[in-house]
C-alpha cells in the first residue's frame, strides 16, 4: 500500500480513502505523502508547519537574493537564469536587468503570501515578448516592436493563410 522513498512517501488516492490512517501514519513518518492518482496530477500531502517552514527558508533567501543584487548582477543572474529559461537569451541584453528585477519583486511577493500565480504569469509574459524578439520579420534589437499601455482586440488569425 504505502511505499518509502528517502524522506518521502507515496500512496495512492484510493489507499488514502480506503485506510486514511495508514497513510497519515506514514506521512508521521515521513514528512510528507505523495498521493498517485488515475489520470490526475498527484497531490502532496504535508504537515502545515512543515510547508510553513518552507516558505520562511524560501522567503529568506530570496531576501538574501535581492540584497545582494546590483546593476552588474543583474546581468549576471539573467545570464545564468538563461541556462533554466533559454528564451531570455531572445531578449535584448538592456531588457536582462528589467527581467530579473521584475522576476525577483514577483517571486518575492508570491513568497510573502505562498501564493505563485502572479510569477507563472510573469514568466509566460516575459518569454511572449521573447517570442516577438525572436521574430526574424522584426529587427533584431526590436525597435520596430509598439509595447501597448491598454491591450487591444485583434481578430483571431486565420490558420489558413
Amino acid at each position: 500500500m504505502v511505499g518509502m522513498s528517502k524522506s518521502t512517501a507515496t500512496a495512492t488516492f484510493s489507499d488514502f480513502l480506503r485506510a486514511p490512517n495508514d497513510v497519515l501514519g506514514a506521512l508521521e513518518d515521513n514528512g510528507e505523502v505523495v498521493l498517485t492518482r488515475r489520470n490526475a496530477p498527484a497531490l502532496r500531502l504535508t504537515q502545515e508547519s512543515t510547508s510553513r517552514a518552507e516558505l520562511s527558508a524560501l522567503g529568506v533567501v530570496g531576501q538574501l537574493f535581492a540584497a545582494s543584487l546590483d546593476e552588474a548582477a543583474l546581468d549576471r543572474v539573467a545570464s545564468r537564469l538563461a541556462v533554466a529559461l533559454p528564451w531570455i537569451g531572445m531578449l535584448p541584453t538592456a531588457l536582462h536587468a528589467e527581467f530579473v528585477a521584475a522576476f525577483q519583486d514577483t517571486a518575492r511577493a508570491c513568497i510573502a503570501v505562498a501564493r505563485f500565480d502572479r510569477l507563472a504569469i510573469l514568466l509566460e509574459a516575459w518569454q511572449a515578448t521573447a517570442e516577438a524578439y525572436a521574430d526574424p520579420r522584426l529587427t533584431a534589437d526590436g525597435s520596430d516592436l509598439e509595447y501597448l499601455e491598454v491591450p487591444e482586440v485583434v481578430a483571431a488569425p486565420d490558420l489558413d493563410a
